[in-house]
Parts: structure tokens; C-alpha cells; sequence
């Protein structure tokens, strides 16, 4: 037998160090490549880790917005009837993004089929009355869905203590309320159908059922 060519035993310790220096920096890389995809695909994120609406914060009883009824009556929160909520603020003429708004979630609450009856909807007129063809209007088309006024100072000032202050009429926002009366989640027109039903559908599977 005769002795290895001390330059063959030299490439081959080159070679296995190629090897090793290869596989440490796999070995560190993968990890960062793996999270950079995930990170712009969100392929292989857990579903309840990701909010498709913009968290309100910090989020705001309804009641500081002090909503009345169309009769003048203070609105609360029935404690039997533990609910999401839509809140959807519009115009007193209830234009395109308005209409838009009001259409988008009565789909995405009727395409929640059995677990519909777990969210209602509410209409809330800022700084106007609405006529009473549009009122008429709203009961034809959106029915059981409650109208209800606020108090515009205070809404206001309410949302300018959270990281979305404005006007959300103007800005054609709308809010998703806790079944707690918190006003925590907020969508704009950007926003689709499937991203609100994603949303919606992933706090029931995780909240309460009365």
C-alpha cells in the first residue's frame, strides 16, 4: 500500500473545509432567510397572529361617545347580549364611501351564516341628521341594523387620545366593538371583504358565546 499524495490529502482537507464553512453559514442563514419570507409571503404565519384591521390604541368605550338612540335615549350595552359590533360612521347624506362601507359589512355579516346572529351593526350619523328617506332607505336595505347618534365633541376627543385621531367620516373609516363595548379595531377603504371576515372569524372562534 502506498502512502497518500500529500497533495491529494491537502485537497481533500480543503474540500472538507469548504464543506464545514458551508454548512455553518447554512446553518446561520436559513433561519434569517426563512423569517424574511415569511415575512413578505406571511405563508406558514399562524392565523391568529395576524389582525387584518388596525388596532386602536388604546381602545375606547363606546359609551365615551355617548350614542343616543333616534327617540333621544341613552344607548347601553345589554349585559344578556354579549355582541361584536360594526360601528360605522357616516354623513348625514350617506355618499359613495359611506353606501360602500354599509355594503361591505352587511355581506361579510351575511357570509357569516350561523355565527351572524353573534354581530350586529350600527349606523352612526356625525354631524347631521339623516333625512327620512335615507332613514327608510336603512331599514329596507340593512335591516336590524341600529341607528344610533353621538355626541361629536366627544367622539372626537376620544379618538384623539388614540394612535388614529381625525375624522374617521372623511377618512371613510369604520370600527370593530368587543362584545365588552371596547371599540378596538379600526378599517379603512382599503380594506376588503375577506380581510374583515378573517378578522371576525378568527375573535369568534376565540371569544364567548352567550
Amino acid at each position: 500500500m502506498t502512502d497518500q499524495d500529500p497533495n491529494e490529502r491537502q485537497r481533500q482537507f480543503k474540500r472538507r473545509g469548504q464543506i464545514t464553512a458551508i454548512g455553518l453559514m447554512t446553518v446561520v442563514a436559513l433561519p434569517m432567510l426563512i423569517a424574511y419570507v415569511l415575512f413578505q409571503t406571511g405563508v406558514g404565519i399562524p392565523d391568529g397572529q395576524v389582525n387584518q384591521g388596525e388596532l386602536l390604541d388604546p381602545p375606547q368605550r363606546f359609551t365615551q361617545w355617548q350614542p343616543e338612540t333616534l327617540a333621544g335615549e341613552a344607548w347601553t350595552l345589554d349585559p344578556d347580549q354579549k355582541r361584536w359590533r360594526y360601528v360605522i360612521p357616516v354623513d348625514a347624506e350617506c355618499g359613495e364611501r359611506c353606501q360602500a362601507n354599509l355594503y361591505l359589512t352587511r355581506q361579510v355579516h351575511v357570509r357569516l351564516a350561523d355565527k351572524a346572529y353573534r354581530v350586529k351593526r350600527i349606523i352612526l350619523p356625525v354631524g347631521g341628521e339623516p333625512s327620512d328617506a335615507l332613514l327608510e332607505q336603512w331599514r329596507d336595505e340593512h335591516p336590524g341594523t341600529e341607528v344610533l347618534r353621538p355626541e361629536k365633541a366627544a367622539m372626537m376627543a376620544s379618538l384623539a387620545d388614540t394612535n388614529l385621531p381625525g375624522n374617521p367620516v372623511s377618512e371613510g373609516r369604520y370600527f370593530l366593538m368587543d362584545q365588552e363595548g371596547f371599540v378596538m379595531m379600526a378599517y379603512g377603504p382599503d380594506h376588503t371583504g375577506n380581510q374583515l371576515l378573517k378578522d371576525i372569524k378568527r375573535l369568534l372562534r376565540y371569544s364567548y358565546e352567550d
